[in-house]
């Protein structure tokens, strides 16, 4: 099998190019509203507090494997100085066009975001990570990294899934069925099936735990919890 990331890469091109919910790009109407300061960042079913992106005007900003033409453009419009770093060349190419189309300045870089070793130390007010760890086998990484680029008192917004996303398997029953959890945590998709989509469900441990370690303190939480009882989604804002 490749490296897991250049699977990784394939999976989520694959997922572009048939058109998956979350590729979507921000709307005319969204852009124009962070151009006139109502910048909207969503967080699956909620929204990023309003208070998190305060100032966000003339600050240099770090997407975090967030390509596909939504955050970046976003911030950009509310004037931050944006940088997007994603694995996949069809999601970035998404931040491309918008940029082109809006008259955005975007630096748009190819990378993983295991590695950032094409910036220096201290360089960005904020780092925004949508939902995208789930695809990494070792935060502890990812954190350090960014952890090493961002400049002191600045922060870094993850979001992710719960781990009660991969604890459980749905049980058909005559009555409906139900959900029981059976599976141990730390989890990957590659020890359940043979497919090629890769994913690891990470501990809470991994998550606050590995963004302690790093030297990260954290000043902020918030939950979604979506209609299906599994899909409990969080996000932390944690501050060098």
């Amino acid at each position: 099998m490749d490296n897991v990331f250049d699977q990784v890469e394939k999976n989520i091109d694959n997922l572009v190019i048939n058109n998956a919910d979350w590729t979507a790009s921000a709307t005319k109407e969204a852009l124009d509203s962070a151009r006139k300061g109502n910048l909207v960042l969503n967080f699956y079913d909620k929204r990023v507090p309003d208070e998190w992106l305060s100032n966000i005007r003339g600050k240099k900003v770090l997407c975090l494997a967030g390509a596909g033409g939504l955050q970046a453009p976003l911030l950009a419009c509310a004037g931050a100085d944006v940088t997007v770093v994603d694995i996949s060349d069809k999601m970035l190419d998404k931040d491309r066009e918008l940029a082109k189309s809006e008259n955005l300045s975007i630096e748009i870089v190819k990378g993983n975001m295991c590695d950032l070793s094409q910036f220096s130390n201290d360089t960005f007010d904020m780092v925004i990570n949508p939902p995208s760890l789930m695809y990494v086998p070792n935060l502890d990484v990812v954190f350090d990294e960014v952890y090493r680029v961002t400049k002191s008192g600045g922060e870094f917004i993850i979001m992710a899934p719960n781990p009660i996303n991969y604890l459980c398997d749905w049980v058909d029953t005559e009555d409906g069925g139900y959900y029981k959890a059976v599976h141990k945590m730390p989890w990957c998709s590659k020890d359940y099936d043979d497919s090629d989509w890769i994913e690891y469900g990470h501990t809470m441990e991994e998550y606050l735990g590995g963004l302690l370690k790093s030297g990260f303190v954290i000043n902020g939480y918030k939950e979604c919890q979506r209609e299906d009882i599994t899909e409990l989604m969080f996000m932390v804002k944690a501050r060098k």
